[in-house]
């Protein structure tokens, strides 16, 4: 381990001098993007995978599938000139990988923006939109304001059952529309059903899916008694998109960078990168970005991130959004099932993501209903979903959505699903659109068992209570098609969900209704001791190893320093001496050794290996800082 480690950063520092070495020149063609399929079989290689993850802003990567346990598979997508690199890093650790996207703008340009054949979905989308007089196009990709038209037709053509929606602008002037769907739909007396999509821009499944949501509550009224059961007594509100921005932006170009976009655009910072070239970084990962353990794990505090956390909780309009139209009084108290929808790997995930082996105390209710839709999913096509918190069968993650909703909303069922494709197929994010209808059945099956939930629990609850006098006439219609939820206050009123280890889980009552009162403390996490003790043991650990890179670093950059680095003595041509290489000024003679620029010394703060990694400039225009002289 310790010499496949070694050999692994020399590796690792050799590269950056090569790249840091091309990225002098302006004139590059445009990057081409590979995707590299990794296999870890033992901790070593899921430990060296993980800490590649943990910088991939670093090292230029970007991960589409990281594995959270021996023999499952990291997809990471990465410059063609950078592949030669993270292929010796592999090799060097016997690693097993192998290419499976060559390249991912061709296939971008293959799977999104060919014409479909007239006959090869023209069918399906016909038995699919049967009973909706409002047409959408299933089975394809389309744009927000498509999809928001969309909606605004379905409520032209059933006021009594729908109406369009906006909780909040986006920092591009965005509206965030969704559609509330239930009869006597300006009754704000039922119980709610919430379902979203789209809150990672790139994940264009999960949006389209959502949209198949919306077209069987309102084409299945009239045929399906569940679906008319579930319309007649709840209220859903459904947002196809929850980051407008990011996802209007990832559909702009067919270049890696903005297809497979993730954040949303919040605005822009420039900084110099680890080879000083200006990089400039924004937009936030909205599902690191609510107040649940935000920022403690599994996030970035770096804005060049894929999974920056922002500044602080809440800080995103999307993610106040949400949080505020949770917690208006149409909603708090009401919402019985929260269900965010994602891409990709096929999982069926419940709370709690932000520590392993942390549930619920109603976890039994949770996977009952989970395990159940699962099941009626896989009954569809034979698709096969893993079942579990986030943390325990993927990795741990802070300042999620859907742990809010569990945690602080007081939400009964909350779930997160990871549709279509699974780990074992290599296209990830590029679905193929042949997979979307197919997608949406399979997933709108598991859908209606949580739908059967929540109906259940609706008539014990009213079985124990008091019947309620009927409810007050409907309000007539705004002068507007939307409805546009507004907050006198930026507070958050917030309750708190009981956490605990899988074992035991304390018994509660089925259900009992929560006061939502407003919190300054975190809530009490409870975890066993051995689940602690296992938790410092990582820690000591995790501390140990990072102090032994460094020490290699170290060790490895003096080395270099002592014997002069061979490749990029071998690219000067203001010397061809075998021996220790003299500072020379722009003529070719010999000149006093000297700092030609005055960041050296902040260079140096910012980064131990800075001398290493861009040793040809640092040669040039630091020699005294490097000791080069």
């Amino acid at each position: 381990m310790k010499v496949r480690l070694r050999y692994s950063t020399l590796a690792l520092v050799l590269s950056f001098v090569a790249i840091g070495d091309a990225s002098l020149n302006d004139e590059l063609p445009e990057d081409k993007f590979v995707v590299l399929r990794a296999s870890p079989t033992t901790m070593e290689h899921l430990e060296i995978i993980r800490e590649l993850h943990d910088n991939m802003h670093e090292y230029d990567l970007d991960f589409w599938l990281t594995p959270h346990s021996i023999d499952h598979k990291a997809d990471i997508m990465v410059r063609e000139t950078g592949l030669s690199w993270l292929t010796n890093v592999l090799t060097n650790n016997s690693i097993p990988f192998l290419v499976t996207i060559p390249d991912v703008k061709q296939l971008i340009l293959d799977r999104e923006h060919k014409p479909l054949a007239p006959s090869s979905s023209f069918a399906k989308r016909l038995n699919d939109e049967g009973g909706n007089k409002a047409r959408y196009g299933l089975g394809e990709y389309h744009s927000y304001n498509h999809i928001v038209s969309w909606m605004e037709d379905i409520q032209r053509n059933y006021p009594d059952k729908a109406m369009v929606i906006t909780i909040g602008m986006t920092e591009e002037g965005r509206p965030i529309k969704g559609i509330k769907i239930g009869t006597g739909v300006y009754r704000t007396d039922k119980r709610v059903f919430w379902i979203d999509g789209g809150i990672h821009a790139r994940e264009w499944a999960a949006v389209h899916t959502v949209a198949y949501v919306i077209d069987r509550l309102i084409a299945d009224y009239d045929t399906d008694p569940l679906v008319r059961q579930a319309v007649d007594q709840l209220n859903f509100y459904i947002f196809p998109v929850l980051n407008p921005d990011g996802y209007e932006y990832s559909r702009s170009g067919v270049s890696p960078m903005i297809r497979l976009w993730r954040k949303n655009r919040s605005s822009m910072i420039c900084k110099k990168d680890q080879w000083f070239r200006e990089r400039c970084c924004g937009g936030v990962d909205l599902n690191r970005n609510f107040d649940w353990f935000w920022g403690e794990i599994g996030s970035s505090s770096d804005r060049c991130s894929e999974i920056y956390q922002g500044k602080s909780p809440f800080s995103e309009s999307e993610s106040r959004a949400v949080r505020d139209v949770m917690m208006s009084p149409e909603l708090r108290g009401k919402v019985d099932a929260f269900l965010t929808l994602h891409t990709y790997s096929q999982m069926w995930i419940h709370p709690f993501s932000h520590q392993r082996k942390t549930v619920p105390e109603d976890i039994s209710d949770i996977e009952q209903v989970g395990r159940k839709a699962i099941g009626a999913l896989e009954s569809v096509y034979g698709t096969k979903y893993r079942f579990g918190t986030g943390a325990d069968i993927l990795y741990p993650s802070s300042g999620g959505s859907d742990d809010w909703a569990k945690g602080k909303g007081g939400v009964k069922y909350v779930y997160l699903m990871e549709l279509r494709p699974s780990e074992e197929v290599w296209d990830g994010f590029i679905l193929d659109s042949r997979q979307l209808i197919p997608t949406g059945r399979e997933t709108w099956a598991g859908i209606k068992v949580v739908i059967e939930a929540v109906l259940k629990l609706r008539r014990a609850r009213i079985g124990t209570t008091r019947p309620a006098p009927p409810p007050p006439p409907p309000p007539p219609p705004p002068p507007t098609t939307t409805t546009i939820f507004t907050t006198t206050t930026s507070t958050t009123t917030t309750t708190t969900t009981p956490i605990t280890t899988r074992a035991p889980v304390s018994t509660s009552p089925f259900f009992r209704r929560r006061q939502f009162r407003p919190s300054q403390v975190r809530p009490r996490v409870v975890v066993s001791a051995e689940a602690r003790a296992a938790a410092i043991e990582r820690y000591r650990e995790q501390q140990a190893r990072l102090d032994a890179m460094r020490q290699r670093i170290r060790t490895d950059s003096a080395r270099n320093r002592q014997r002069g680095d061979v490749r990029s003595s071998s690219r000067r041509t203001s010397s061809t001496s075998t021996e220790r290489p003299t500072v020379s000024n722009d003529t070719g003679g010999p000149r006093t050794c000297a700092d030609r620029s005055p960041w050296c010394s902040a260079w140096m703060q910012r980064s131990a290996r800075v001398c290493v990694i861009s040793s040809i400039f640092m040669r040039r225009d630091c020699a005294r800082t490097c000791r080069f002289c």
